[in-house]
C-alpha cells in the first residue's frame, strides 16, 4: 500500500487501496478492490476488483465482483452485482 497521507482507510485482501497517496474514507474488500485509487474519497468497493480502475472520483459504491472496474474518475455511483457497470469510464 502507497498510502502517504489518507485517512480512515480500510483495505482487505491483496492489493487492496495499492495505489492509495491521500484518499480518505475509502473502504476496500476483496483482491484488488480499489487498487488504482490514489486521491479519491468516501468510496465503498467489495468484492474481486472492484472499482479497480478508479483513480480519483468520489462517492461510489461497488458491491460486487468486477462491479464498475473500468471507472476511472466517475463520482457519485453505484453498482450492485456481478460485473455491474463493468464498462462505465467516467
Amino acid at each position: 500500500m502507497s498510502n502517504s497521507t489518507g485517512v480512515k482507510n480500510t483495505a482487505n485482501g491483496a492489493f487492496a487501496l495499492f495505489s492509495n497517496i491521500s484518499g480518505d474514507y475509502n473502504t476496500a474488500t476483496g483482491v484488488e478492490a480499489l487498487s488504482s485509487n490514489t486521491f479519491g474519497n468516501d468510496k465503498t468497493a467489495t468484492g474481486t476488483e472492484t472499482l479497480e480502475l478508479n483513480t480519483e472520483g468520489f462517492g461510489n459504491t461497488a458491491d460486487g465482483n468486477s462491479a464498475l472496474v473500468e471507472n476511472t474518475t466517475g463520482s457519485s455511483n453505484t453498482a450492485n452485482g456481478f460485473g455491474a457497470l463493468f464498462n462505465m469510464t467516467l
